[in-house]
């Protein structure tokens, strides 16, 4: 790894801060010294006996600073020895800056044994003092590399932890993940459009752990994205809610029909030039033939981010997609002002409508479709005992109850009078209609009606049609199902 200039700079001064201090300690040390000699002139250098300030003080420092600075002690010794005290005594006796007769050959008669001495002891614990450094230097070292490495295991540790949670809550979600996904699968199947969207965002927040996420629709003849769904975090009031379908992570998902994942920013360049921190998992929305939306993950636990996640939102999306197509589909045929303000259902041309353009599609795919005309035969009776609003409640809930019968499959209308309801139920042929007749009969005696908190009964009829040859009209199978219809009055 490169060095910096700044911190070889700092690292250079402070190494010369070190050598300046230990310097001048030498010095201070060996002047302290020989200011002791100062007061012992008989015995220059401490040269006679066996207690020698000048090498003891020499040795302390090789074994604390190191050979170098033994030998540096050494020798500013000498200078005093040899020149320092010979000239300050010169000076105090009078006799100017000179060195006495006799000093230096005194000094050679006594100096070189201690000399030698003092050089190999300096010497020899200079290198053991090395030695036990870079001993010392290279335990820190493997002390620094340990603790680096333990720093890393537990930072491994720490992600691997949060991988078993994410696996052990996975599991254990399992349990009850069928149950949840079907009942999910239900609200999807409705014809509600809002309710749909809001049934995938669920699954996403549930499945994926997302905690914000959108779904946006593509809106080819303005080249944009619109903002349908949200779910979690509020993002503020300056969010975005429409997108320009070129340069945007959306709008390549909608032209592409592919997936996004934040990894392909490390492949991908021009992703990256769009790429605006928005986006984590990008899944197109396909209704019929053409890319309706994306389904947009903007925030979700790092944890779980990864390939299992990816798949499983591809299921989510892949199970949605029917669904929210009939839901698109019903919520461009239906119009607001044509339902009906007390129960919320939609008229009869809204059924003749559907009608039409689901017959027209059986006939390229020769699927089947069954149509029933249910009739409350005692609505008048409940219109004067209970008002009329109460009685078109009435007819509200048995609507809730054929779509609950049929898993949401069902769409109900109103027919061409107040009593009666008319059901599209597609992919269901003469026998299963014949089934799904007896269960909603079944279903509406066993059930207990209310109006008003009083306890009413209602007498339902009904009469039902499937499609059976290909060249069937819609006026066909409707007047089929009012002929059955007829026959029960009888």
């Amino acid at each position: 790894m490169a060095t910096s200039p700044a911190l070889c700079y700092y690292i250079g001064v402070k190494e010369g801060s070190a050598r300046n201090r230990n310097a001048g300690l030498v010095i201070a040390f060996t002047i302290a010294v020989g200011i002791v000699n100062w007061f012992f002139p008989d015995y220059p250098g401490f040269l006679v006996g066996f207690f020698n300030p000048y090498i003891i003080l020499s040795t302390i420092i090789a074994v604390s600073y190191g050979k170098y600075y033994g030998f540096l002690t050494l020798g500013l010794s000498a200078l005093v020895v040899a020149l320092g005290l010979p000239v300050a005594h010169s000076i105090a006796s009078g006799a100017g800056f000179a060195i006495p007769a006799g000093t230096w050959p005194a000094l050679a008669r006594l100096a070189p044994l201690p000399l030698v001495l003092a050089i190999v002891e300096i010497y020899l614990l200079g290198i053991i003092r090395d030695s036990l450094t870079r001993g010392d230097r290279k335990a820190k070292d493997r002390l620094v590399s340990i603790s680096r490495g333990a720093g890393l295991l537990k930072r491994q540790v720490r992600a691997l932890n949060a991988a078993n949670q994410e696996l052990e809550e996975r599991v254990s979600r399992q349990e009850d993940s069928i149950t949840s996904l079907f009942s999910q699968v239900q609200v999807l199947s409705s014809q509600n459009l809002d309710k749909a969207l809001a049934a995938i965002l669920e699954m996403t927040a549930r499945y994926i752990g997302a905690t914000r996420c959108s779904i946006w629709q593509h809106r080819p003849a303005e080249k944009s994205l619109a903002l349908v769904a949200r779910m979690g975090r509020d993002p503020g009031s300056n969010a975005v809610t429409l997108l320009p379908d070129e340069g945007t992570i959306e709008g390549w998902v909608v032209r592409n029909t592919s997936m996004f994942s934040v990894k392909m920013l490390l492949t991908n360049e021009p992703l990256v030039r769009m790429d605006t921190g928005r986006n984590i998992l990008t899944m197109p929305i396909v209704v019929g033939r053409r890319t309706w939306g994306v389904l947009n993950v903007e925030e979700m636990p790092f944890a779980r981010y990864n390939l299992y996640s990816e798949r499983l939102l591809q299921v989510i999306v892949a199970l949605a997609q029917p669904a929210l197509g009939r839901a698109v589909e019903f919520e461009s045929v239906v119009r607001q002002e044509d339902v009906n303000p007390v129960t919320g259902l939609p008229s009869f041309p809204e059924l003749y409508a559907l009608l039409q353009l689901e017959m027209a599609r059986l006939a390229v795919e020769n699927g089947t479709l069954a149509v029933l005309v249910l009739e409350t035969a005692n609505f008048a009776a409940l219109i004067e005992q209970h008002g009329r609003e109460q009685a078109l409640l009435l007819i509200r809930d048995v609507a809730r109850v054929i779509e609950k019968v049929s898993n949401g499959q069902a769409r109900v209308f109103h027919y061409k009078e107040d009593p009666q309801l008319a059901v599209l139920y597609p992919g269901l042929d003469a026998d299963g209609a014949s089934l799904f007749s007896l269960t909603i009969l079944e279903m509406v005696s066993l059930t207990e009606w209310k109006a008003k908190g009083q306890r009413v009964y209602l007498e339902v009829i009904l009469g039902f049609a499937a499609r059976s040859r290909t060249e069937q009209s819609a006026e066909a199978l409707l007047s089929a199902a009012e002929n059955l219809l007829e026959m029960q009055k009888v």
